[in-house]
């Protein structure tokens, strides 16, 4: 067994040191959380949707938009381990209701995937701001846009020139 390690740490060794393994790894900004294919950075002061929004822009990013399941899960496991109790969507019905548009890196396009509490959104009072709430297992609601919120920023990571190698737990590199 020490043998075989041995051999795979030299191994990696040479393969590293020779350059035979090439490979790009999508990175973040210091700041900013990576995971998947995008890059998040939770802001500590709430603000109001297009205040939150406005900070995301200034930022080279966009309010949060969810597109998966797994996608939502990480967010709320997020929330939790940072005590927010709700964040902004970037997504709105704003300009037509019950027709929610999220804005994102790609421009404005129909929310594809949704995640709504029971009855929601309602459109009570006039809500026209999607949230995300810890509370309610990652559940979705409308609000007023001028409450103030949480502010979750997303942006694609950008790949790096440089090549990127991870060591596992069983010594051996991965790119």
């Amino acid at each position: 067994m020490a043998v075989t390690e041995h051999r795979n740490l030299k191994s990696a060794i040479i393969i590293v040191t020779t350059g035979f393994i090439v490979g790009n790894c999508a990175i973040c900004t210091l700041g900013w959380l990576k995971h998947g294919s995008s890059c998040y950075k939770f802001a500590s002061d709430k603000m109001t949707w297009e205040n939150g929004s406005t900070y995301c822009q200034d930022l080279g990013g966009m309010l949060l938009v969810i597109e998966s399941e797994e996608e939502n899960d990480f967010i709320t496991g997020k929330l939790r381990n940072l005590n927010m109790i709700r964040a902004w969507l970037g997504c709105s019905d704003k300009d037509s209701e019950g027709t929610w548009m999220c804005y994102a890196d790609e421009g404005i396009t129909r929310m594809q995937y949704e995640n709504w509490a029971d009855e929601k959104p309602n459109n009570f009072r006039g809500q026209d701001c999607g949230v995300i709430e810890k509370n309610k297992d990652g559940k979705w609601k409308d609000r007023g846009c001028n409450i103030l919120r949480s502010t979750i920023c997303e942006k694609s990571s950008r790949v790096s020139t440089m090549s990127c190698y991870s060591l596992d737990s069983d010594g051996r590199f991965y790119p």
